[in-house]
């Protein structure tokens, strides 16, 4: 009979143990991932059924926002947006398909957005307020608004700002949470508007013949709307002369326009007819020192 050396015995089993044990961990993880075959499966039908949602969602509300005209950059952010956060929905629900504990990686979102969200609050509300303007249409560009004492046309919406230019040619841009928080007046959201004059005339002058005057002008600009209610009246009784109120109804296009022209024709008109137009007098009575005349005597 044939033996082995003792060092060739332990080596022999040695490997036996190995395959042994090879064979064990082999067994272990066959059996690991039949158990766990089923919720990989599952996980990658919710992953890609989500995609497959995320995409259509986006593609449904980006085809809408672009039927309600939205802004190009607000479109995309939101597509951007809503894109993200449902993927990472879908993201979650697959690793807590595949049997992660999602609470603390919620939990870590969460508190990274609370973090992010407070050193970006100023940001994010522009944002929010930028999103809010063109959705709602509270004015558009090409509108004429006065806010805070800046008046100046719209000429661009952005995310954050909305520029507006001034008549010089000046910049201005404006935090769009400013806007949402504030009073805006629009000169040009309505098709018509009313031109709001004050003529002064002096105290000897006949109230009925520069009324006459006044609205001739109107009723025979082609530009005036007439059937509105365009007048001339009498507003106020002051110091110096009488003031005249007067309105003239135009479109809001040929508003700066109109009021430069009725302002020149009517101040030419009643020059014409002899109308004066007074300009603040003061009337200085000099007194003499009774003792200086006795003193002269």
């Amino acid at each position: 009979m044939y033996f082995l050396p003792l060092d060739q015995s332990e080596a022999a089993q040695s490997v036996e143990e190995k395959l042994s044990l090879a064979q064990k961990w082999l067994d272990t993880a066959y059996s690991w991932f039949i158990d766990f075959l089923p919720r990989l499966i599952s996980a990658a039908i919710i992953f890609l059924l989500g995609w497959w949602i995320t995409k259509i969602i986006c593609r449904i509300i980006t085809k809408a926002m672009n039927k309600a005209k939205a802004d190009s950059t607000v479109i995309s952010f939101l597509h951007s947006v809503i894109n993200f956060s449902l993927k990472t929905i879908v993201v979650i629900c697959v690793l807590s398909t595949l049997g992660f504990n999602v609470t603390t990686i919620i939990a870590t979102i969460g508190a990274a957005a609370v973090t992010i969200g407070l050193a970006l609050k100023d940001s994010l509300a522009n944002v929010a307020s930028g999103t809010l303007i063109i959705l709602n249409h509270k004015f558009k560009i090409g509108d004429y608004l006065e806010t805070e004492g800046l008046k100046g046309k719209v000429v661009k919406i952005d995310m954050m700002y909305t520029t507006l230019c001034t008549y010089d040619n000046k910049e201005i841009l404006i935090p769009n949470s400013r806007l949402t928080s504030n009073n805006i007046v629009n000169y040009f959201v309505q098709e018509e508007r009313r031109i709001d004059l004050i003529i002064p005339i002096a105290y000897s002058e006949d109230i009925q013949k520069a009324r006459e005057v006044i609205m001739k002008l109107i009723n025979n600009n082609d530009r005036v709307i007439q059937e509105k209610y365009n007048r001339v009246a009498v507003q106020t009784l002051n110091e110096s002369s009488v003031d005249l109120s007067v309105w003239i109804w135009c479109r809001s296009e040929d508003y700066w326009n109109m009021l430069e022209e009725m302002q020149e024709s009517i101040k030419n008109s009643l020059d014409a007819n002899h109308i004066a137009i007074p300009f603040n007098q003061l009337d200085v009575h000099i007194i003499e020192n009774q003792n200086k005349k006795e003193k002269s005597l």
